[in-house]
């Protein structure tokens, strides 16, 4: 039997003191941690490494925890399922509306030792189950898309031909 890996996780967040503790908690648990302080830092890491879990804070500089996750989305689709957000003001009509859309689970901050864990396990718990799609599919998928770009553009112009046709035909 192989022996067994620890999960990573990576922390994107601002306040020191709350990701030192964050930190500590899931080492005792046996995780792998990093930290990075915003968003941009937080896709940099992801750019190195593979993440297990990926706690995000909502609100940072330079890069905050929407546009970090709308960058996974468009990336790396796939890692959206390994994120959980952090926030300090959830009751903010922005923030509901966004944690509610893109459907991720969250923690208000501060948060019980208890609530982190079961966060963690949700996600971790999830990811396994979830069908792991190769990287191929992915590939495929955008694709699709191209050609789907590309298919609209030319029925575009396909009725911008007809309708100029029928314009000739009576002018003549």
């Amino acid at each position: 039997m192989a022996p067994h890996t620890p999960k990573r996780i990576l922390v994107i967040d601002d306040e020191p003191s709350f990701v030192r503790a964050l930190t500590r908690l899931l080492q005792r648990d046996g995780y792998v941690v990093e930290t990075a302080g915003n968003g941009r830092d937080g896709l940099a890491a992801l750019q190195r490494k593979r993440y297990d879990v990926i706690m995000c804070d909502l609100r940072m500089p330079e890069m905050d925890g929407r546009a970090f996750y709308a960058h996974v989305q468009q990336r790396a689709p796939r890692l959206c399922q390994r994120v959980i957000f952090l926030t300090g003001d959830s009751s903010a009509a922005d923030n509901q509306a966004f944690l509610a859309q893109c459907g991720r689970p969250w923690l208000d901050k501060p948060c019980s030792t208890a609530a982190i864990r079961r966060a963690v396990a949700q996600v971790l718990e999830r990811a396994m189950r979830a069908p792991q799609l190769p990287c191929r599919c992915h590939k495929l998928r955008q694709r699709s898309h191209g050609l789907l770009r590309k298919a609209q553009t030319l029925r575009a112009q396909s009725m911008r031909l007809l309708c100029q046709t029928a314009r000739l035909r009576r002018q003549a």
